[in-house]
Protein backbone atom coordinates (compact mmCIF):
# COMPACT_ATOMS: atom_id res chain seq x y z
CA UNK A 1 0.00 0.00 0.00
CA UNK A 2 2.49 2.30 0.52
CA UNK A 3 4.49 1.67 -2.52
CA UNK A 4 0.75 2.66 -4.53
CA UNK A 5 0.61 6.11 -1.98
CA UNK A 6 4.42 6.91 -3.35
CA UNK A 7 3.64 6.22 -6.84
CA UNK A 8 0.43 8.22 -7.08
CA UNK A 9 2.65 11.21 -5.53
CA UNK A 10 5.89 10.83 -7.84
CA UNK A 11 2.40 10.40 -10.23
CA UNK A 12 1.01 14.31 -9.35
CA UNK A 13 4.85 16.08 -9.28
CA UNK A 14 5.87 15.36 -12.32
CA UNK A 15 2.37 15.99 -13.61
CA UNK A 16 2.80 19.04 -11.83
CA UNK A 17 6.26 19.91 -13.67
CA UNK A 18 5.32 18.76 -17.17
CA UNK A 19 2.45 21.10 -17.28
CA UNK A 20 4.95 24.02 -16.09
CA UNK A 21 7.51 23.38 -18.82
CA UNK A 22 7.14 25.57 -21.62
CA UNK A 23 5.52 28.58 -20.37
CA UNK A 24 8.46 30.36 -21.90
CA UNK A 25 8.77 32.77 -18.74
CA UNK A 26 12.43 31.95 -17.66
CA UNK A 27 10.61 30.95 -14.06
CA UNK A 28 10.75 27.83 -12.74
CA UNK A 29 7.70 25.76 -12.12
CA UNK A 30 7.34 25.27 -8.15
CA UNK A 31 6.95 21.12 -7.64
CA UNK A 32 3.86 20.59 -5.49
CA UNK A 33 4.62 19.39 -1.87
CA UNK A 34 3.35 16.09 -0.64
CA UNK A 35 0.35 17.97 1.10
CA UNK A 36 -0.91 19.25 -2.47
CA UNK A 37 0.33 16.37 -4.23
CA UNK A 38 -2.36 14.66 -1.88
CA UNK A 39 -5.06 17.08 -2.28
CA UNK A 40 -4.99 16.79 -5.85
CA UNK A 41 -5.07 13.07 -6.21
CA UNK A 42 -7.97 9.93 -5.87
CA UNK A 43 -8.63 8.90 -1.90
CA UNK A 44 -6.15 5.47 -1.07
CA UNK A 45 -7.12 2.73 -1.20
CA UNK A 46 -7.71 1.00 2.35
CA UNK A 47 -9.34 -2.22 1.54
CA UNK A 48 -6.32 -4.20 0.25
CA UNK A 49 -4.74 -6.04 2.44
CA UNK A 50 -0.80 -5.08 3.16
CA UNK A 51 0.09 -8.63 2.66
CA UNK A 52 -0.62 -9.19 -1.12
CA UNK A 53 2.29 -10.92 -3.40
CA UNK A 54 2.87 -8.34 -5.64
CA UNK A 55 2.74 -10.64 -9.22
CA UNK A 56 6.21 -10.40 -11.19
CA UNK A 57 6.47 -7.64 -13.05
CA UNK A 58 8.85 -5.51 -15.04
CA UNK A 59 10.59 -3.17 -12.97
CA UNK A 60 9.90 0.31 -13.17
CA UNK A 61 11.46 3.54 -12.61
CA UNK A 62 9.64 6.09 -10.03
CA UNK A 63 10.52 9.89 -10.96
CA UNK A 64 12.87 11.80 -8.62
CA UNK A 65 10.26 14.14 -6.90
CA UNK A 66 12.95 16.41 -5.63
CA UNK A 67 14.08 16.71 -9.29
CA UNK A 68 14.02 20.62 -10.99
CA UNK A 69 12.55 19.77 -14.01
CA UNK A 70 15.37 21.24 -17.50
CA UNK A 71 13.94 23.66 -19.26
CA UNK A 72 15.49 23.81 -23.16
CA UNK A 73 14.91 26.72 -25.26
CA UNK A 74 15.74 27.70 -28.59
CA UNK A 75 18.41 30.74 -29.19
CA UNK A 76 16.91 33.52 -31.44
CA UNK A 77 19.19 36.19 -33.24
CA UNK A 78 19.80 39.50 -31.25
CA UNK A 79 21.67 42.50 -32.12
CA UNK A 80 25.08 41.96 -29.83
CA UNK A 81 27.18 45.39 -29.16
CA UNK A 82 30.56 45.64 -29.23
CA UNK A 83 31.52 43.40 -25.84
CA UNK A 84 34.53 46.02 -24.76
CA UNK A 85 33.77 49.73 -23.22
CA UNK A 86 34.67 52.02 -26.05
CA UNK A 87 36.68 55.46 -25.51
CA UNK A 88 34.49 57.65 -28.32
CA UNK A 89 34.82 61.37 -29.02
CA UNK A 90 31.74 61.34 -31.08
CA UNK A 91 28.94 58.24 -31.46
CA UNK A 92 26.91 58.78 -34.62
CA UNK A 93 23.53 56.70 -34.53
CA UNK A 94 22.49 54.69 -37.71
CA UNK A 95 19.09 55.20 -38.74
CA UNK A 96 17.63 56.06 -35.10
CA UNK A 97 14.08 56.38 -36.22
CA UNK A 98 14.78 57.80 -39.75
CA UNK A 99 16.51 57.37 -42.97
CA UNK A 100 19.73 59.46 -41.29
CA UNK A 101 23.13 60.14 -39.29
CA UNK A 102 22.37 62.03 -35.93
CA UNK A 103 24.12 64.08 -35.72
CA UNK A 104 24.51 64.55 -39.55
CA UNK A 105 27.80 66.50 -38.76
CA UNK A 106 30.03 67.03 -35.79
CA UNK A 107 33.50 68.17 -35.00
CA UNK A 108 36.25 66.06 -33.60
CA UNK A 109 40.03 66.95 -33.04
CA UNK A 110 43.12 64.92 -34.56
CA UNK A 111 43.48 61.85 -33.14
CA UNK A 112 39.71 61.10 -31.43
CA UNK A 113 37.63 58.40 -31.85
CA UNK A 114 34.13 58.05 -33.96
CA UNK A 115 31.66 55.46 -33.23
CA UNK A 116 28.77 54.38 -35.57
CA UNK A 117 26.36 52.68 -33.93
CA UNK A 118 23.03 50.89 -35.89
CA UNK A 119 19.65 51.26 -34.98
CA UNK A 120 18.12 49.07 -37.89
CA UNK A 121 19.49 47.28 -40.72
CA UNK A 122 20.90 47.52 -44.24
CA UNK A 123 23.15 50.54 -43.85
CA UNK A 124 26.88 51.52 -44.27
CA UNK A 125 29.07 53.91 -43.76
CA UNK A 126 30.98 55.03 -47.59
CA UNK A 127 33.09 58.21 -47.65
CA UNK A 128 32.39 60.47 -50.86
CA UNK A 129 35.36 63.13 -49.52
CA UNK A 130 38.09 63.03 -47.25
CA UNK A 131 41.12 64.97 -46.96
CA UNK A 132 44.47 63.50 -48.81
CA UNK A 133 46.62 61.08 -46.65
CA UNK A 134 43.20 60.22 -44.81
CA UNK A 135 42.81 57.00 -44.54
CA UNK A 136 38.84 56.75 -43.44
CA UNK A 137 37.38 54.03 -46.09
CA UNK A 138 34.09 53.59 -44.06
CA UNK A 139 32.20 50.47 -42.80
CA UNK A 140 34.77 46.87 -44.55
CA UNK A 141 33.35 46.12 -47.65
CA UNK A 142 32.40 48.81 -49.83
CA UNK A 143 29.62 50.13 -51.17
CA UNK A 144 27.51 47.07 -51.38
CA UNK A 145 28.10 45.48 -48.09
CA UNK A 146 25.55 46.40 -45.37
CA UNK A 147 25.37 45.95 -42.16
CA UNK A 148 22.58 45.07 -38.92
CA UNK A 149 21.12 46.72 -36.46
CA UNK A 150 23.35 46.50 -33.19
CA UNK A 151 26.58 46.66 -35.51
CA UNK A 152 29.38 49.24 -34.57
CA UNK A 153 32.27 50.85 -36.21
CA UNK A 154 34.74 52.81 -35.23
CA UNK A 155 37.68 54.81 -36.69
CA UNK A 156 40.54 56.74 -35.52
CA UNK A 157 41.10 60.24 -37.34
CA UNK A 158 44.84 61.02 -37.55
CA UNK A 159 44.02 63.46 -40.73
CA UNK A 160 42.38 67.00 -40.46
CA UNK A 161 40.13 68.06 -42.67
CA UNK A 162 36.86 67.92 -44.24
CA UNK A 163 34.64 64.41 -44.59
CA UNK A 164 31.52 63.58 -46.07
CA UNK A 165 29.95 60.56 -46.20
CA UNK A 166 26.94 58.90 -47.12
CA UNK A 167 24.89 55.39 -46.54
CA UNK A 168 25.10 53.91 -50.17
CA UNK A 169 21.36 51.90 -50.10
CA UNK A 170 19.48 55.31 -48.44
CA UNK A 171 21.69 57.92 -50.51
CA UNK A 172 18.91 59.04 -52.44
CA UNK A 173 16.65 59.47 -49.45
CA UNK A 174 18.94 61.67 -47.82
CA UNK A 175 20.86 59.90 -45.63
CA UNK A 176 24.39 61.76 -45.80
CA UNK A 177 26.89 62.77 -43.08
CA UNK A 178 30.12 65.06 -42.34
CA UNK A 179 32.18 65.72 -39.94
CA UNK A 180 34.99 68.23 -39.63
CA UNK A 181 38.81 66.51 -38.09
CA UNK A 182 40.44 69.81 -36.66
CA UNK A 183 43.87 69.97 -34.99
CA UNK A 184 44.40 69.12 -31.61
CA UNK A 185 44.29 72.20 -29.70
Amino acid sequence: MERRRYLRLSGAALAAAVAGCGQGDGEPTPSPTSTEAMATTEPLETSEPEDTPTPDATPTTTPDPDATPTETSTPTATPTPSPTPRQAAQVVDVADGALAFAPDSFEVSRGETVVWVWHSSGHNVVPDSTPSGSDFSGTPGGEGDRYDEGYEFSHTLEVAGEYEYYCNPHRSAGMVGSFTVTETG
